[in-house]
């Protein structure tokens, strides 16, 4: 996977953490000798984020020696990314780089759990996160989840037509709805109309209406099994969505109803990965 960051965002991260030097290494006049830093998981894994590390580390100075590849897994105490150069550019560089590779591998790593739980139980069932990242993360975040085999719900509001009970605030209800679906149909024919519903006599409506994907909030399983066999039966080229709740706990569950998209903000929530560092002094091995 490609770095998503451009020199200049990876250069802000940069200023963020160190605005003016590295007070430390400059105090210890450790600053010019030549080291090595690598970095390993201490866990199995779905790494991310070592595109945007091996950056951060070259525009502090340093030379990436190898990386792993975002998306791939690793075992316990596998090499994740080694980097040469001076003490102060691989200070500079360590806390950066690690925050991006553990968060956005925390993030990977949950997502392929889902995954590969719903895959177990349904191959053909799509795991899609929503936006509902921590703000300003969110372009990390999705090459996470990318990274763990999802893709994304929608990246943004302008993007994707997908209506909800409060938009029927505005409209005036239900029946107001399926009066503008056609004229909404033939204006947007490029784009793909969807709806959340929270009961069976709203999906039926909108079902009828003509609508695209219908997502289901927080229905249980078992209202969602006989339903959704009978909506497809019906209406075959309709898309069904499961959203709310979906869990490593309940995801199997989901996947055994048939629904096409098991829509979740899980992968976001949670404990980083753990990630190693270890630190060489190139001289002092050298001269040994």
């Amino acid at each position: 996977m490609k770095n998503i960051f451009s020199d200049a965002a990876i250069t802000q991260l940069i200023e963020e953490d160190v605005p003016y030097f590295d007070l430390t290494t400059f105090g210890l006049g450790i600053g010019k000798q030549q080291g090595a830093i690598e970095f390993y998981s201490r866990h199995p894994m779905v790494v991310c984020a070592t595109e945007e590390s091996a950056r951060v580390f070259e525009l502090c100075g340093a030379k990436v020696q190898n990386h792993v590849e975002s998306g791939l897994k690793v075992e316990n105490e596998e090499l994740i990314l080694k980097a040469t150069g001076s003490a102060e550019a691989l200070h500079i560089a360590w806390r950066i780089a690690l925050n991006l590779m553990e968060y956005a591998s925390g993030i990977a790593s949950r997502t392929n759990s889902l995954v590969t739980a719903a895959h177990e139980i349904d191959p053909s069932v799509a795991i899609v996160c929503t936006r509902k990242a921590f703000p300003s993360t969110r372009k990390l975040s999705m090459k996470a989840i990318l990274a763990g085999g999802a893709v994304p719900h929608r990246l943004g509001l302008s993007e994707t037509i997908l209506i909800f009970k409060e938009h029927l605030t505005y409209l005036g209800g239900m029946s107001e709805l399926l009066k503008h679906l056609p004229e909404l149909k033939h204006r947007f024919q490029e784009s793909k109309i969807g709806m959340e519903v929270e009961t069976e006599m709203e999906a039926w409506a909108i079902a009828e209406a003509g609508v695209d994907i219908i997502q289901f909030d927080k229905v249980a399983c078992a209202d969602l099994k006989t339903l959704v066999t009978d909506l497809k039966h019906k209406y075959p080229n309709i898309k069904l969505a499961a959203a709310g709740g979906i869990n490593p706990d309940n995801i199997r569950d989901y996947a055994s109803t048939g629904i096409d998209l098991l829509v979740t903000s899980y992968p976001y929530f949670g404990r980083p990965a753990d990630i190693g560092v270890k630190m060489f002094n190139l001289e002092l091995s050298s001269v040994s």
